[in-house]
């Protein structure tokens, strides 16, 4: 018997600042009829521009549709794909993107091949709808996910057991999903940043000119009957005050006399509504904005502290940290030096 050994060497090199491997990674991006370009151009764009600045190629990208044709999306561009539904290796990196009427085009077929593939150990992933194609294929049960607040009414009502996260991206498990828009560039930022550095990540946003780039944790923007659940119209009718008045917040009573209604109602509304008073839940959407404005902007903690309606820093940051657990200084200090 002839014994024939093959030793694969991975030589590693530093180029630009990264260390890296001389063996790219694939990544699949299986197309639903009707997918949102945006999702998928912003999650190939992360990838095309790694290589750029790398010199060297760190991924590779295919496409994929259930017949190999070619498929329509939302803004009626047609894209070619690559193949149709074919084996993947195990460990490789399959991505659905979908659009509107996701469930319209979930056949028997393409959730066989999707259940199939989980079997054979292929990391399977979601953007934008693509998570509903997940959760039909049964690859979701008693997992989190991010999904476009547009589909959250549709997630409830067909898989209740599902958690969904207001997050623009969830990658804290697998399967990693996105929201849609650009937070599938904002996962592919974070995957990069796993492997090759938070500072090669960023310079990869900064080419293509991300003014923010959210991280794990970030909430999606959604209206506010989606993201609280509820069409109540005197709960609805407080937040828009309430967010209308951030900066100089206005009294209960105030937003009670603008409504018509009286504090007592307002303050039985939230607790069912959100299971919190109004006042709790207005300081809440206060430090949120405030945290905002100090990772996204060069606004000191005390400019901060007065744009968002508290008249002592120190007062703020007391709150700032209980409801996140760090201080002001610590959040608006990228390189260890907080903007007083």
């Amino acid at each position: 018997m002839l014994l024939i050994l093959f030793v694969y060497t991975l030589s590693t090199t530093i180029t630009n600042g990264i260390y890296s491997i001389d063996k790219y990674e694939e990544i699949t991006f299986l197309l639903i009829e009707g997918f949102t370009h945006l999702s998928l151009s912003s999650c190939i764009e992360v990838l095309r521009v790694a290589n750029l600045l790398s010199q060297k190629e760190l991924y590779r990208w295919r496409l994929m549709a259930s017949d190999g044709g070619s498929q329509t999306s939302s803004n009626g561009l047609v894209t070619l794909v690559d193949s149709d539904l074919c084996q993947l290796r195990s460990g490789a990196e399959l991505y659905v993107v979908s659009g509107l009427e996701a469930e319209r085009h979930c056949n028997k077929d393409l959730i066989s091949y999707l259940r199939q593939q989980s079997r054979h150990g292929v990391e399977i992933g979601a953007v934008c709808s693509g998570a509903y194609v997940l959760a039909k294929a049964g690859l979701l049960l008693r997992k989190t996910c991010a999904v476009h607040w547009e589909y959250y009414p549709v997630f409830r009502e067909a898989f209740p057991d599902i958690e969904l996260t207001h997050d623009a991206f969830f990658s804290r498990s697998r399967p990693y999903t996105a929201s849609g828009g650009t937070s599938g560039a904002e996962l592919m930022l974070n995957l990069v940043a796993q492997t090759h550095g938070a500072e090669f990540s960023q310079r990869i946003a900064d080419q293509l000119v991300f003014p923010l780039v959210r991280t794990e944790g970030d909430v999606q923007r959604m209206p506010n009957h989606i993201r609280y659940g509820t069409r109540n119209r005197i709960f609805l009718g407080a937040m828009d005050q309430m967010l209308s008045n951030i900066e100089e917040p206005v009294a209960i009573s105030h937003i009670a006399e603008q409504l018509g209604v009286s504090v007592r109602q307002i303050e039985r509304v939230f607790r069912t509504c959100v299971g919190e008073s109004p006042k709790r839940l207005y300081k809440k959407l206060r430090l949120e904005r405030a945290r905002n404005l100090l990772v996204t902007t060069d606004m000191s903690v005390i400019q901060v502290s007065l744009a968002t309606g508290f008249s002592s820093a120190s007062h703020f940051s007391r709150l700032y940290r209980a409801e996140f657990g760090v201080t002001p200084y610590h959040d608006s200090a990228p390189n260890g030096h907080g903007r007083i």
